[in-house]
C-alpha cells in the first residue's frame, strides 16, 4: 500500500509540474518561502472547519495550479536521497497561511506561484534557526536551505522557469519568552536574512514579517517581553527597505475552553492571516487590493446648519465584530436590509487599532476588510427610526479587538506603542471638528462601550478593571468638556467562554450605582455563541444599545 501511495504521489507531482511548465512559456513561477514556528505551521487550524466561515467557504479545495513543497512531507526528509516532492497546494489536517495567501495572490496577479514551507512549532531564532546551526538547536537553517535548494533543482530538472519572490515569516514567540534571547532578536534576524539571501544568491529577496499577536495570552502575561520583541523587529525592518511589516493583532485568535486567550490563531485566524500576508505582498508589487470609494459625492445628507448628533462606539472583540459575518445578515429576519448602506447615517471608523481607517465620512454600512461588522449597523438603524428626522446622526467607531485595559489608559502604559487613548480622543475630536467646520451644530451624545473580553481572564487586569474604567470615563469627560457625558456600557454575556465575567459585570453595575451618567446595557437575554455574540447576537446588541440611549433620554 505504501508503495502505491508513493507512486501516486510521484505521478501527481509529475502531472502538476508538466502542466505548469506547459502553461508558463513566458512568465516564470514565483516561488515563495514560508517559514517560522507554530503559527506558521498552523497549530490548532483544522481543515474540516474552513467552511464554517462564510468568507472562506471552498478555500480548503486543492489548488492544482499552485506547486507546494514542505519540510514536513518532502520525500527527502523521509526517504533518504529521494528528490524533493512537489505537489498541488492543499490543507492537510492542519494548515497555515499558505492556503489563503495563494488564493488571494492568484486573484490579483496572473503569474504562476509555488510555495516552499519550512516551519516547526516551539522553535527559536537563537538556536533552531541560527545559520551557524549550534548543537542545542534543531538545525532548521541547513534543513530549510536544503529543502529550498532541492525543490528548486527539481524545477530546473523539469524545465520550469522560476524566480525567488519573497520570504513569508512568522516567528518570535519562543525568543520572546527568554529575555536573554529576546534582547538579541534583531541581531539574529538580521543575520538570518543576510545568510539566506547569500546562500540563495538573492541579495534583494524581500521578507514579509508577521506580527506576534497581542490578542493571545502572551499579550497579557508577557506584555513587556512582547514589547521588546516588537522593538527588536522594528529595528530590523527600519534598517532594510526590502522588509515589510504585517499586522495581525486585529485578526481572529482562538480562546481555550478555560477562557484563556490561546497561543494560536487557529482556523479562522490562519485564513485571515494568509490574506493579510497576501495583501501586504500585493501592495509591495504595486497591485494593491481595490478600495471602494464610499464617500459622499454631493455633500453630507443633512440640511445646512442642521444639528448632528454624534455617537461613539468603542471597545474590543465584540464591538469590532469578531465572528459576526456580513454574509449571514440576509438570513436574519428583520435585519435583511442592513446589508445595504444607510445613506442617512454618516459613519467614520478606525478598526483594529488603526489597521483600517476611513478617510472621510461614509454612509453607515459594512466596511471591515474581514467581512465582519459590529453593533453599529442595527444601532444606527434603530436610532434613525426614532430620532427627529431633522437631526443628523453620525457614528464614530474606534475599536481594537486585540487591546486590553492598559492600552486605553489616559496615562498610558510602559508599552507606549500600544497606547490607544490619544488616538481614540483625537479620532473623535477630528470628526467633531470636521462637522463644525462644515457649519453643522455637532453634539457629542454619548460613548457606547463594550470591553472586557481580553481583561477577564488575567487577574491583574480584572482587579483594576473598575478603577481603570473610571479613570477613562473621567478623562474623556474632562477632555471634551462634558462632565455629564453619558456612557452606555454593555455587559459581558454570562454564557460567554470567559473567566471572571460576573466580576466584570459586577464592576460595571457598581460604577453605574454611583454615577447616574453611566447606563448598563444588559445582554443576558441575547443569543451568544462560544466566544462572541456572533451575527444574530451582534445585531440585537446594537438594538439594545440604541434602546438604552432612547430610554435614558
Amino acid at each position: 500500500m505504501r508503495s502505491l501511495q508513493l507512486l501516486i504521489a510521484f505521478a501527481l507531482t509529475a502531472l502538476v509540474l508538466n502542466t505548469t511548465a506547459t502553461a508558463i512559456t513566458t512568465a516564470p513561477v514565483k516561488v515563495f518561502i514560508f517559514a517560522g514556528q507554530s503559527n506558521m505551521v498552523g497549530a490548532d487550524a483544522h481543515a474540516k472547519r474552513i467552511d464554517q466561515f462564510p468568507m472562506f467557504q471552498g478555500a480548503g479545495a486543492v489548488q492544482e495550479d499552485v506547486l507546494f513543497a514542505t519540510l514536513a512531507t518532502t520525500l527527502a526528509a523521509t526517504h533518504g536521497n529521494a528528490p524533493a516532492s512537489w505537489g498541488p497546494l492543499a490543507p492537510s489536517d492542519s494548515f497555515g497561511p499558505e492556503i489563503t495567501f495563494a488564493r488571494m495572490v492568484k486573484k490579483y496577479d496572473d503569474a504562476p506561484i509555488a510555495i516552499i514551507k519550512s516551519a516547526i512549532g516551539g522553535t527559536n531564532l537563537a538556536f533552531d534557526w541560527n545559520p551557524i546551526a549550534p548543537e542545542q538547536g534543531q538545525k532548521l537553517y541547513p534543513r530549510t536551505l536544503k529543502l529550498i535548494q532541492d525543490s528548486l533543482q527539481e524545477l530546473d530538472r523539469r524545465g520550469v522557469r522560476y524566480q525567488l519572490e519573497a520570504v513569508i515569516w512568522h516567528q518570535g514567540e519562543n525568543d520572546m519568552l527568554d529575555r536573554k534571547l529576546n534582547a538579541h532578536y534583531a541581531e539574529r534576524l538580521t543575520q538570518l536574512i543576510a545568510q539566506l539571501r547569500t546562500d540563495l544568491h538573492a541579495p534583494s529577496l524581500p521578507w514579509f514579517i508577521g506580527e506576534v499577536s497581542e490578542k493571545g495570552i502572551w499579550g497579557m502575561d508577557n506584555r513587556s517581553n512582547l514589547a521588546i520583541l516588537r522593538q527588536q523587529q522594528d529595528q530590523v525592518i527600519k534598517a532594510d527597505p526590502l522588509l515589510h511589516w504585517v499586522p495581525t493583532s486585529h485578526l481572529a485568535f482562538e480562546v481555550m475552553d478555560s477562557g484563556q486567550p490561546h497561543y494560536h490563531f487557529a482556523t479562522q485566524g490562519q485564513l485571515q492571516m494568509g490574506e493579510a500576508f497576501a495583501a501586504a505582498y500585493l501592495d509591495a508589487i504595486a497591485k494593491p487590493l481595490a478600495v471602494k470609494d464610499r464617500s459622499y459625492k454631493n455633500g453630507l445628507p443633512f440640511a445646512k446648519k442642521a444639528r448632528v448628533r454624534l455617537f461613539v462606539l468603542a471597545g474590543q472583540r465584540n464591538m469590532e465584530g469578531e465572528d459576526s459575518f456580513a454574509a449571514q445578515i440576509p438570513q436574519m429576519p428583520g435585519f435583511e436590509s442592513l446589508v445595504n448602506d444607510q445613506n442617512d447615517v454618516i459613519y467614520r471608523y478606525c478598526l483594529g487599532g488603526g489597521v483600517q481607517t476611513s478617510r472621510q465620512w461614509e454612509p453607515l454600512g459594512i466596511v471591515d476588510n474581514l467581512a465582519t461588522f459590529g453593533p453599529e449597523l442595527s444601532f444606527g438603524a434603530t436610532l434613525r427610526r426614532s430620532i427627529d428626522a431633522n437631526d443628523g446622526i453620525a457614528i464614530v467607531k474606534f475599536t481594537h479587538s486585540g487591546a486590553q485595559s492598559p492600552d486605553w489608559s489616559p496615562t498610558g502604559s510602559p508599552e507606549t506603542r500600544r497606547n490607544l487613548y490619544p488616538k481614540f480622543t483625537a479620532f473623535i475630536r477630528d470628526a467633531m471638528d470636521n462637522l463644525k467646520a462644515q457649519g453643522y451644530d455637532c453634539t457629542l451624545e454619548g460613548v457606547f462601550w463594550h470591553v472586557g473580553e481580553n481583561d477577564s481572564y488575567f487577574d491583574p487586569y480584572l482587579r483594576s478593571y473598575a478603577a481603570s474604567m473610571q479613570k477613562l470615563i473621567a478623562q474623556v469627560r474632562l477632555d471634551f468638556h462634558q462632565p455629564a457625558l453619558a456612557w452606555f456600557i454593555s455587559e459581558q454575556h454570562p454564557r460567554a467562554l470567559g473567566k471572571n465575567l460576573e466580576a466584570i459585570n459586577s464592576a460595571i453595575h457598581t460604577m453605574a450605582e454611583s454615577d447616574k451618567a453611566i447606563v448598563v446595557v444588559q445582554t443576558s437575554h441575547l443569543p451568544h455563541q462560544r466566544v462572541h455574540f456572533a451575527t444574530k447576537g451582534t445585531l440585537l446588541l446594537g438594538e439594545e444599545m440604541a434602546k438604552a440611549f432612547l430610554k435614558a433620554k
